[in-house]
């Protein structure tokens, strides 16, 4: 069984509880991070301990802890794990447990979860996928919030329409993200991706350094409209890397299938991947 690290104690995972007036469970407040390893390390670590923090101050979250001590953790608890693989590593930083159960009291909490990796279907690489539309926006975009109403109701919008991911519309017609993914689109050899109202991933940020080796790179608001014209379209996440995107709604992508300048940026974060698991190996 898994062991997960809560509030300050490493404990089994059928035993992780926290205490029911935490706001987390009362009022959804809290933020969240999650990347997986490569060869047992977390893949860029840093980066995502720094994303937590800038998460937690999006939200007026206290973090008592230091990056230092928050990797730490982290790594203390993927030691306990040394059956699974390789992981997916969440943390979770809750609102503390509140007396009136509303005011934060600045006593957050630190859970870190190490489960192992559910990677998606290959056919998802192959041959693409569906995403649909739908007119919403995140409350705090630059957050990464644990609240996840709004994106489960528009995965189950997503799933009755055979589709994988549901993009998110803001009121100026604007393409923004999925509900767990960021957004990418080319036109002809330039590769877009919105810049405003979106959470930018960890995933996004290495996309986008690659892409600067082979095609002209453009971060600006995308109309809704031309996202439909794209040539290609895919999205990105930690679990998912780049994932093409081939029918939007009942608009078909460019030719149906991956094309060739998303295939190139399938391999790239292949290698960018590979080689991260070759440095970690030669440790």
């Amino acid at each position: 069984m898994a062991i997960y690290y809560v509030d300050g104690e490493f404990v089994s995972a059928d035993k992780a509880v926290i205490s029911v007036d935490d706001l987390s469970i009362l009022r959804g407040y809290g933020v969240c991070d999650i990347m997986r390893t490569y060869k047992g390390r977390p893949y860029f670590l840093d980066e995502h301990i720094l994303r937590l923090e800038n998460s937690s101050n999006q939200v007026g979250l206290s973090l008592p802890w230091s990056k230092t001590r928050i990797k730490q953790i982290i790594l203390q608890t993927l030691d306990h794990n040394p059956d699974i693989d390789e992981a997916n590593i969440r943390i979770v930083v809750t609102g503390g447990s509140s007396a009136d159960f509303f005011t934060p009291m600045g006593n957050s909490r630190l859970i870190v979860m190490v489960t192992p990796i559910k990677k998606p279907p290959e056919s998802w690489y192959l041959n693409g996928v569906k995403a649909i539309t739908i007119h919403q926006e995140r409350e705090v975009p630059d957050a990464k919030v644990i609240s996840y109403v709004q994106a489960a109701l528009a995965l189950k919008k997503a799933e009755k329409q055979s589709a994988v991911e549901a993009i998110y519309v803001n009121r100026k017609n604007q393409a923004l993200e999925g509900t767990t993914s960021n957004l990418f689109v080319f036109f002809k050899d330039t590769l877009v991706t919105p810049d405003q109202g979106v959470l930018k991933g960890i995933t996004r940020k290495i996309v986008l350094s690659l892409g600067h080796r082979f095609f002209k790179v453009e971060e600006r608001a995308l109309k809704l409209e031309e996202l439909f014209k794209a040539d290609e379209v895919f999205i990105t996440g930690t679990n998912k890397g780049v994932v093409p995107v081939v029918q939007i709604d009942d608009r078909i992508i460019g030719l149906g299938k991956p094309g060739k300048n998303t295939q190139i940026m399938i391999q790239a974060l292949d290698r960018h991947a590979l080689d991260f698991k070759e440095t970690q190996s030669s440790k």
